[in-house]
């Protein structure tokens, strides 16, 4: 009688630890980046400056990525994702385009494209007196994720 009972207890405390682990799962962290703000394009020299506004602290954030294209439903068509849109990549031929710190306060950040030098990530090259459109996101490198993209805005460079 008194091994029933000791098998009766284990039972009971094995299936009691089983049932209260069933379906208890880690909470999914989301991780998120801030959009860039205020994106403006001014042509100077045969480039093209790109100026916003950036906040992102996040200890994840590796820069930003900046989205081109002569055809301004290639950047904004909202059935694409962000890897799948037209954009420069870095010198190294990776993203994000510009590299930066994460920054603990409200940050304008202001880079120059030049157009002779300047290829997207399918081999396309920026020409004099063409009209771009841009965008910018943030990005992680680590995580693999962009923030939601900034304004879009155009630009023309001309050799006058």
């Amino acid at each position: 009688m008194e091994s029933v009972r000791f098998f009766i207890c284990i039972f009971v405390l094995f299936s009691v630890l089983f049932l209260s682990s069933c379906g208890i799962d880690l909470p999914e962290v989301t991780s998120k980046l801030r959009t860039p703000m205020g994106l403006v394009v001014y042509s100077s020299n045969d480039s093209f400056v790109l100026e916003w506004w950036g906040y992102n602290n996040e200890d994840y954030f590796s820069g930003y990525v900046v989205f081109v294209s002569g055809n301004y439903q290639e950047i904004s068509d909202p059935s694409k994702s962000p890897i799948e849109k037209p954009k420069i990549l870095s010198p190294s031929g990776s993203l994000p385009t510009f590299s930066f710190l994460p920054a603990n306060e409200p940050t304008k950040y202001t880079v120059m494209l030049p157009i002779n030098t300047t290829v997207d990530d399918i081999g396309n090259k920026l020409f004099l007196n063409f009209q771009y459109y841009f965008a910018v996101a943030a990005y992680s490198s680590s995580k693999g994720i962009f923030s939601p993209m900034s304004n879009i805005t155009n630009g023309v460079v001309s050799n006058q």
